[in-house]
C-alpha cells in the first residue's frame, strides 16, 4: 500500500539547509498497522507529512496504493485542541470534507461517523470548547474517516491526552482497523504505543531509520542498535501487561 523509497525531505534555513530526512525507505503492506519511533527531531513527523502530501520529498519517491482519490489517505494529529476550527460546531467539521470530496447523503454519514468514535447525536451541534481532550481527538478521527480513506496516518494521536483517554483511543483505533481493514502508520515516542498497536516499527535518529523490526521482537528486546534498546529504557514499564491491560479496557 505505501511504498517510500530513498527519500530525501530538505528544509531551507538563513544559513542554507537542513536535511531532516536522509535516505528513509520502507514498505507498508495492505492492511498494516505500521510504527514510527523516535525522539523529537528524528524526522518521524516529516516523513508522515510527506506521504500526507503536505511535505514535498526533495529526492527519492513515493507510492501510496493507485492514488485513486485525494480523500484516499487521511492524517490525524497530534493536537486535539489545534485540530479543530475553534468556531466549528462538530457538524460543520464533519460536514466540509464532505463537501470538498462532492459526497452526499452528508446528515447520515456524520450521525454514522459520531457513532463509529463512541460519540452521539448531541455531540453534533457542539464547539470544540465544549468537549474534552479525548472528545475533541474522536471527532478528529471521525473527520479522517468520514470520507472513507484506505490509509490513515496518525502523528502522537495520544501525546496529549491523560492516560486513562490514552487507553480508550487507542482501542478505538485498534477496533476502527480491525473493522475497517485500514492501513496505518502510527508515529510515536512511546514504543508501549507502539507495540500495542502495530505489526512492524521503524526506529528514526537524526532523519534516518536506523532499524526495523516486528513488534515481537520489541516486546522480547531483542533489538541490534543501542539507540533502540535505549528507546526501550525510556519507555518505563513497558511489558507484555501493558497490551493486557488495554485490551481488557476494549469494550469500557
Amino acid at each position: 500500500m505505501i511504498d517510500l523509497d530513498h527519500a530525501r525531505i530538505r528544509f531551507k534555513t538563513k544559513t542554507g539547509h537542513v536535511d531532516a530526512v536522509r535516505d528513509v525507505s520502507l514498505r507498508v503492506e495492505e492492511g498494516e498497522v505500521f510504527g514510527l519511533v523516535g525522539e523529537s527531531g528524528s524526522g518521524k513527523s516529516t516523513v508522515l507529512r510527506a506521504l500526507a502530501g503536505l511535505t514535498p520529498l526533495h529526492g527519492g519517491s513515493l507510492r501510496i496504493g493507485s492514488r485513486h482519490g485525494r480523500h484516499d489517505v487521511q492524517m490525524v494529529f497530534q493536537d486535539p485542541y489545534g485540530a479543530l476550527h475553534p468556531r466549528f460546531t462538530v457538524d460543520k467539521t464533519l460536514r466540509e470534507p464532505l463537501a470538498i470530496n462532492g459526497i452526499g447523503d452528508q446528515d447520515a454519514r456524520i450521525l454514522a461517523a459520531l457513532a463509529e468514535v463512541g460519540l452521539g447525536a448531541a455531540f453534533r451541534f457542539r464547539y470544540p470548547h465544549q468537549l474534552s481532550g479525548g472528545q475533541r481527538q474522536r471527532v478528529s478521527i471521525a473527520r479522517a474517516l468520514i470520507v472513507e480513506p484506505r490509509v490513515l496516518l496518525l502523528d502522537e494521536p495520544t501525546s496529549a491526552l491523560d492516560v486513562s483517554v490514552q487507553a480508550e483511543i487507542l482501542n478505538l483505533l485498534r477496533r476502527l482497523h480491525r473493522e475497517r481493514g485500514l492501513t496505518m502508520i502510527l508515529v510515536s515516542h512511546n514504543l508501549a504505543v507502539i507495540g500495542f498497536l502495530c505489526q512492524r516499527v521503524a526506529v528514526m535518529r537524526n532523519g534516518e531509520i536506523v532499524e526495523q523490526l516486528s513488534v515481537d521482537a520489541v516486546r522480547s528486546r531483542d533489538v541490534a542498535h543501542e539507540y533502540t534498546r535505549r528507546l526501550l529504557l525510556a519507555t518505563e514499564g513497558y511489558t507484555r501487561g501493558d497490551g493486557t491491560r488495554l485490551e481488557s479496557e476494549q469494550g469500557a
